[in-house]
């Protein structure tokens, strides 16, 4: 677990206590909703990153003939 998700981790954390705190039966107020809906994306997020990225999965090159030459070198 690295630093960014590490952070994830803290901000929903923070947000859900925030959402919670947002929440009061008597006031008709719906601001914990806006929290909770950070939270759930902020999850989402999380839940992405640990499933489909490492270190080495995300190679940045806009040079589309350096991509076709990786990518066909693999099928020959």
């Amino acid at each position: 677990m690295n630093a960014r998700q590490k952070l994830q981790l803290l901000l929903i954390l923070l947000f859900t206590f925030v959402a919670f705190a947002a929440y009061h039966e008597g006031t008709g107020s719906t601001a914990w909703l806006m929290w909770t809906t950070v939270v759930v994306l902020l999850a989402f997020t999380y839940v992405f990153d640990m499933a489909f990225t490492d270190e080495s999965s995300f190679v940045f090159d806009p040079d589309a003939d350096n991509w076709r030459r990786r990518v066909e070198a693999g099928q020959y």
